[in-house]
Order: C-alpha cells, then structure tokens, then sequence
C-alpha cells in the first residue's frame, strides 16, 4: 500500500504568501498536515527577492502548527558557503556538509534557539540542497532536541544514526507502490501546471496521506544500506551523464 507525506521548502521572512496560501487552503481542505521547511534567519539573496519582508512571519509559523503542521528546521541562514554534496551526494552546495562541527553547532543551536524563543516545537530537520554530513548529526544531538531527519531514497521510513529518517524521494507527486513516499514542493517555484497536477491527485488520493506521528521507522541494516547506496549512486551517475551530455551539446553549440 502507497502512503504519502508532502514537504514545502523555504518558507522564510521574504516568502510570496500568495504563492504558499494556495498549497495551504489546498492541505486544509483535505485534512492534509505537511512538513513545512522554515528558514530562522534567511539571507539566501534569491529567497530574500521573493516577497516583501513580514513582520508577522513567526506568527504564521505558529498559526500553521496550531493546525497540526509540522514544523521543520531548513538550516539557518540558507546560504550555501561549501561544494560538499554529503551523505547522499545530491547538489553540489551546502550550508553544513563539510564544515567543521564547532562552526555547524554554532549555526544549529543558533536556528534551535530562535524557534524556542518564538514557541515553535521543531521535532524536524531539513537540510538545504538536502546536504548535510555526519558531523551534522552530531552536532544536531548536540544541540538541539530534533530526532527526525527528512532526508533519504529508500521507500520507507527508518532508525540509523540516532534518528528517525522519513526519505524524500520526488519532486512532485504521482502514484507510487508500496511504501512511504514524500512529495518534495518549493512553493515559490512551483508552476501553475504542477499545482493543478497536485491538485488533482490529492483530490483522487487525500486518503492516503498520513500524519508523521503514525510512522513506522524500520532498522537500518546491511541489506538496507547497500539498497540506498545503490540509489544514492545510480542518481550521482545519472546526473553525471545529463551534465556531460550538457556540456558536450553547448561545446558543439558554440563550435557551430
């Protein structure tokens, strides 16, 4: 049986609200409670020019909670400052992945402080450009109360490190097989086309959406962990093609 989770990422003080009302009155309308990545202290300059800046932002953070929400943790400041891809080798950015762990705590417990201090309970973390390394797990059991990681390509929901890990595994949504599958939306940039799509299959699918809280996280173990290297590497190649074959079809453009 499929079983499905959305995400949005990247809600931030600079949001275009217009753009996210739209996924929210489509959730509150099914009874959907999605994960929503929230950035504490943006200064990403792409994020930072989509909307004016709201004073209200931590407000609605607790407006959203208050309808079962799940608040998660997008990082910091969303600024990518290293070329490090992480543990599961995805973009080649982050604002955590090979950085020394003094410097991820500092930012990590700084992002902690600022969502206790506005009363928002964070059980989540997202990591920008889905990169974060094992010093990041490290310094999260340092300094923050988070057990949940959403991060991951296996099919189902599992124990590995110390947390809890809930896999992202698409883009956008369609149907699945057996399993647990996250829908990954930036709402910011999400077409009209793909919001109509999404509409759509949560019209013919609401019922198979599921709250966190009835989770079933798995052991992580040998036969678990060759399967998601397989995936994790099979997508790094893959794009490692797209890229070559990027590269070599401009050489041939500009040659011409």
């Amino acid at each position: 049986m499929a079983q499905y989770i959305i995400r949005l990422d990247d809600l931030c003080h600079n949001s275009n609200l217009e753009k996210w009302e739209r996924f929210f009155n489509l959730f509150d309308q099914y009874d959907i409670k999605p994960i929503i990545a929230a950035i504490p202290a943006n200064k990403d300059p792409k994020l930072m020019s989509c909307g004016p800046y709201n004073p209200n932002y931590w407000e609605l953070l607790r407006r959203l909670q208050s309808l079962g929400y799940m608040i998660g943790m997008h990082g910091y400041d969303h600024l990518y400052v290293s070329k490090n891809s992480g543990i599961f080798k995805f973009n080649k950015r982050s604002e955590f992945a090979g950085l020394p762990i003094s410097i991820q705590s500092k930012k990590l417990a700084a992002a902690a402080r600022m969502f206790d201090d506005e009363k928002i309970n964070v059980k989540i973390f997202i990591a920008p450009a889905h990169s974060l390394d094992y010093c990041t797990l490290r310094a999260l059991k340092s300094v923050t109360r988070i057990k949940i990681i959403s991060e991951g390509l296996l099919p189902f929901p599992y124990k590995r490190r110390g947390f809890n890990w809930l896999p992202v595994q698409q883009n956008e949504a369609e149907l699945q097989g057996d399993g647990v599958w996250t829908f990954n939306y930036h709402p910011e940039t999400c077409t009209d086309k793909a919001f109509l799509q999404l509409k759509k299959f949560i019209a013919d699918n609401h019922k198979d959406f599921i709250p966190l809280n009835t989770l079933h996280y798995r052991p992580y173990q040998l036969e678990q962990m060759i399967a998601e290297k397989y995936l994790i590497y099979k997508r790094w190649f893959s794009e490692l093609i797209k890229s070559t074959w990027q590269g070599v079809n401009a050489s041939v453009y500009y040659k011409s």
